[in-house]
């Protein structure tokens, strides 16, 4: 069972970390403030950090940093837009979610997240082909060369690469990167002509990221 320390005065917020997570088998010890999370965090050995950006006392990138300061644990940021992720310090936050979240892809990004703070060595790196990834980091290699990815682009690209070989949706790109209120199919397509524009040779003749016509993409596996 993972320890959570989460943080949120936002009651809707609070529902879905405490009473919902605890049946996919984590525990969550939940904090209305960024103070008390960082005084919890001197008390205690937790797993993750799940923060809500916008707490009453202390902006939720400030205690990243701060936690960034004493440790390594990987920290999860709970926001309200996509231009509150482009705000993000470089290196402070592992993984973002859009408001409104649904409970059962939060577990599944957790469970990630904690499934590569288990195996660094697994889940920092992945090689396909001749392209390399550090989730950590965030970057990616072509050759050698770095590759520039909007944030977008990047997040899209490790939602794909979480499991090579499996069929992704649409509804499911939507889901969990642009979040579930979010209506336009079509930024989908988008993203993904412009990943290819950097990832492939031949973008009509995609190695990475494949079409599965009637199901939505699949990335991989590359050798």
């Amino acid at each position: 069972m993972s320890l959570i320390l989460a943080a949120t005065d936002r009651s809707e917020l609070a529902q879905t970390l405490g009473a919902e997570l605890v049946h996919f088998g984590h525990q969550t010890q939940l904090v209305r403030t960024g103070r008390r999370l960082l005084d919890d965090l001197d008390t205690d050995s937790f797993d993750i950090a799940v923060i809500d950006l916008l707490l009453p006392d202390i902006d939720g990138y400030e205690i990243a940093r701060q936690i960034r300061l004493r440790s390594s644990m990987p920290i999860m940021m709970l926001v309200d837009t996509h231009e509150d992720i482009d705000e993000a310090p470089h290196g402070a936050v592992s993984d973002f979610v859009l408001n409104p979240i649904d409970s059962h892809a939060l577990d599944l990004r957790v469970t990630a997240i904690l499934r590569e703070t288990a195996h660094p060595a697994a889940g920092k790196h992945q090689r396909h082909g001749d392209l390399l990834l550090d989730r950590r980091a965030m970057t990616a290699t072509m050759g050698g060369k770095l590759l520039v990815l909007s944030r977008t682009e990047w997040r899209v690209l490790l939602e794909l690469s979480t499991e090579p070989g499996r069929v992704y949706s649409r509804d499911h790109l939507i889901r969990n990167v642009w979040g579930s209120d979010h209506e336009k199919t079509r930024v989908v397509d988008a993203t993904i002509l412009s990943l290819r524009s950097k990832l492939e040779s031949n973008p009509a003749k995609p190695k990475y990221i494949k079409t599965i016509r009637g199901f939505g993409y699949r990335f991989g596996p590359v050798e």
